[in-house]
């Protein structure tokens, strides 16, 4: 659990400042704060500095060091302010499903956060167009968070499957995950594939990306982008070291 001095820092660091409550008008305030003030981002990985899952060792680097990082750590540190403040979450382990006819390994932390009956998936480690609110966990039922609709459906093998559609778009799934309870150990191994496997694309590129207002910012393998209206409205190859730092600076706060 985070102390109240770690619970204001936090809240300090994503910009939060309305009252707390175990509802879901707080849990969609704390998720929209995170992903407009904290940027998922692989720098230490591509770095070679190791990575610490422990919470701990979160707090330093997202909070104190105003840094950012991917699901795995994103998520990790979300679940300990939303345990801390009185939220009961449970974490599953997701496959994403971008890849037609391919089944994915379970590489992705998702949270479910209980509020009275109903449960809602809270996600704040997604790098391109997802959730920005809470979407609740009941089947064929269309959801919206201002941009794009959700539903989820029920998959024999995924179990619930999260469904996106775009503005113009088709609906398509984004993943899925089947509800057997996870604990924090469990994604260290997940984590390490990312980290150091040679088949994994995170030690390759950078991968960083934050949202703003309707538009979700991303850098990826030296492009920079602002994806918005469900399209890309600009588009720039960066070929420098310095343009590198300052769109780093500037739009994700490294």
């Amino acid at each position: 659990m985070l102390e109240d001095i770690q619970i204001k820092q936090y809240f300090e660091r994503i910009g939060y400042c309305q009252a707390v409550y175990t509802n879901l008008e707080t849990l969609s305030g704390l998720q929209w704060a995170h992903i407009t003030h904290i940027p998922y981002e692989n720098l230490d990985i591509l770095a070679s500095i190791p990575l610490s899952l422990k919470a701990t060792n979160l707090f330093q680097k997202i909070i104190v060091r105003k840094r950012g990082g991917f699901c795995f750590e994103l998520q990790g540190l979300y679940k300990e302010l939303l345990e801390s403040i009185g939220f009961h979450v449970v974490q599953y382990s997701a496959r994403f499903m971008d890849k037609p006819g391919i089944v994915q390994m379970r590489r992705h932390r998702v949270l479910v956060i209980q509020i009275g009956n109903r449960r809602y998936l809270t996600d704040v480690g997604i790098r391109s167009e997802s959730p920005r609110m809470p979407i609740e966990l009941v089947y064929d039922t269309l959801q919206s968070d201002g941009v794009c609709e959700y539903r989820f459906r029920q998959d024999a093998f995924y179990g619930w499957v999260l469904c996106q559609k775009e503005y113009g778009k088709s609906w398509k799934p984004l993943y899925g995950f089947t509800e057997e309870p996870q604990i924090d150990d469990d994604f260290i191994m997940p984590c390490f594939y990312c980290e150091k496997h040679p088949d994994s694309t995170f030690n390759k590129f950078m991968k960083i990306s934050i949202f703003s207002g309707e538009s979700d910012f991303t850098l990826v393998n030296g492009i920079f982008q602002e994806y918005r209206n469900a399209k890309v409205q600009y588009r720039k190859r960066l070929t420098s070291q310095s343009e590198i730092s300052d769109i780093l600076k500037i739009y994700f706060g490294l």
